[in-house]
């Protein structure tokens, strides 16, 4: 009679709060969906605010206004997803790197609307300045994502009962066959257990009682 095994991580603690763990990542996507609208009434407040002082601002205050919401964005941002963020020398290089690329992309979009189509100055910067905050979020995105090596090492310091799969840290546990959905390896029994991080025979435990 074949013997059911389950995976059991050495040194497991108690069991992780998954409801807990979801809500706040949801509240987190919330946020994050909210930085436009906020961003964007930011921007309105400030032109509001100058155009109060008398008439329509000039293209220097525009570009004021620009730097504080491109600051008031990146520190929003950062905030939001710091905590979930393995923070490697590689990330914050390419988190500034990409910032100064957007920039200079919002630079070059100014010059298009000011020489390519005649434009005014003050519309060119306006244009213009949109664009970095927007390219440097998504750059982020790309950036700041999980690497699968640091996927598995999560999972695996959570202390519960998993199964991963060694090719990409996705989460098998009570999958009904070896095949992964996140990357779409198939796996043997062997292949799964000896691809688990800091695991060998001894957490493979036979759950059926037979000797």
């Amino acid at each position: 009679m074949a013997a059911a095994l389950h995976l059991r991580p050495m040194g497991a603690g108690g069991k992780v709060d998954n409801m807990g763990i979801m809500t706040r990542l949801v509240a987190r996507l919330i946020l994050a969906m909210l930085i436009l609208p906020l961003s964007g009434s930011l921007f309105v407040l400030l032109i509001a605010v100058i155009a109060s002082q008398g008439g329509p601002p000039e293209v220097y205050q525009l570009a004021i206004v620009w730097v504080i919401v491109y600051v008031f964005i990146a520190v929003y941002w950062v905030l939001l997803w710091c905590n979930l963020v393995c923070w490697t020398h590689d990330r914050m290089r390419g988190t500034i790197v990409s910032g100064l690329i957007a920039l200079l992309l919002g630079y070059l979009i100014a010059l298009v609307v000011r020489f390519a189509f005649g434009g005014p100055v003050f519309a060119s910067v306006l244009f213009g300045g949109g664009l970095p905050p927007i390219a440097w979020v998504l750059a982020t995105v790309l950036i700041w994502r999980e690497t699968a090596e640091e996927r598995m090492a999560r999972i695996t310091a959570a202390g519960t009962d998993t199964v991963l799969c060694p090719n990409c840290g996705y989460n098998m546990t009570g999958l009904r066959e070896a095949r992964c959905p996140e990357c779409g390896s198939v796996f043997t029994i062997d292949q799964l257990v000896s691809g688990q991080p800091q695991r060998d025979a001894s957490v493979l435990v036979d759950v059926d009682g037979s000797e």
